[in-house]
C-alpha cells in the first residue's frame, strides 16, 4: 500500500510539473480541513521556482470550524507554510457546488494581467528616489544607493537596479523592493524578478 501511495503522489507531482510549465497562472488548490501538505508544498516550491502567476484557492471552506479558526488566522497559517508564494492571493471555493470558481476565474484573468504589466523607467525612478528619500539602505558599515531602475521584461516582471555596490543588497532589502512595487502597481499574483547591478 506504502509503494503505491507513493507511486501515486510521485505521479501527481509529474503531472504538476508539467501543467505548471504550459501555464501562466496556477491555481494551488488546498484542502481547507487538511491544510497545507507536503505535497501542496512541494507543489508550491514548484510554482515559485517556475516564477509562474498564483492563487491559493482554500477547498471546502463550508466545512472549518468558524468559530475555532477564523479565515484570517486560516490565511496566516497558509502563508507561514507556503512563504514562496507570499505574492499569490488567498480565496475560498467549493468544488463541490462551484461556489466562487468564477471569482477565482475572474482573478486568474487579473494574475495573468498583471504579469504583462509595464512600468515606465520614469515612474520607477520617482519610485526608487521617493523610497530612499529619509530612508537609509545601510549594510557592513556601508550605504546602498539606487542610482537607477528600470523594467527589462514581463511574464514574470524583470527589473534592473543599478546600484553602487550589489553586495549590499540584503535579502531582506530585496523583499521589502518587491513588496513597495506591487503594492504601488498592483502585480497581484506574480513574482518580481529583482536584479541588481553595479553603476558608478
Amino acid at each position: 500500500r506504502g509503494k503505491v501511495e507513493a507511486g501515486l503522489e510521485k505521479y501527481a507531482v509529474l503531472r504538476a510539473d508539467r501543467a505548471i510549465e504550459r501555464a501562466d497562472v496556477v491555481v494551488l488548490l488546498i484542502d481547507a480541513v487538511d491544510g497545507v501538505t507536503a505535497q501542496d508544498a512541494h507543489i508550491g516550491g514548484m510554482i515559485a521556482e517556475a516564477r509562474k502567476g498564483a492563487i491559493i484557492a482554500v477547498n471546502k471552506w463550508d466545512l472549518v470550524d468558524k468559530e475555532a479558526q477564523s479565515f484570517d488566522a486560516y490565511v496566516e497559517q497558509v502563508r507561514g507554510e507556503l512563504k514562496f508564494l507570499d505574492f499569490a492571493p488567498v480565496v475560498t471555493l467549493s468544488a463541490l457546488t462551484g461556489q466562487r470558481a468564477t471569482k477565482v476565474l475572474d482573478l486568474a484573468r487579473e494574475v495573468d494581467a498583471a504579469r504583462k504589466t509595464r512600468v515606465a523607467t520614469g515612474e520607477l525612478n520617482r519610485f526608487i528616489l521617493e523610497l530612499q528619500t529619509g530612508h537609509s539602505f545601510s549594510r557592513k558599515g556601508r550605504e546602498l544607493k539606487f542610482r537607477y531602475v528600470t523594467q527589462v521584461d514581463i511574464e514574470p516582471p524583470t527589473f534592473i537596479f543599478f546600484v553602487n555596490e550589489p553586495d549590499l543588497v540584503h535579502f531582506a532589502t530585496e523583499r521589502m523592493l518587491a513588496n513597495r512595487l506591487r503594492e504601488r502597481y498592483g502585480f497581484v499574483g506574480t513574482p518580481l524578478k529583482l536584479i541588481f547591478r553595479e553603476s558608478s
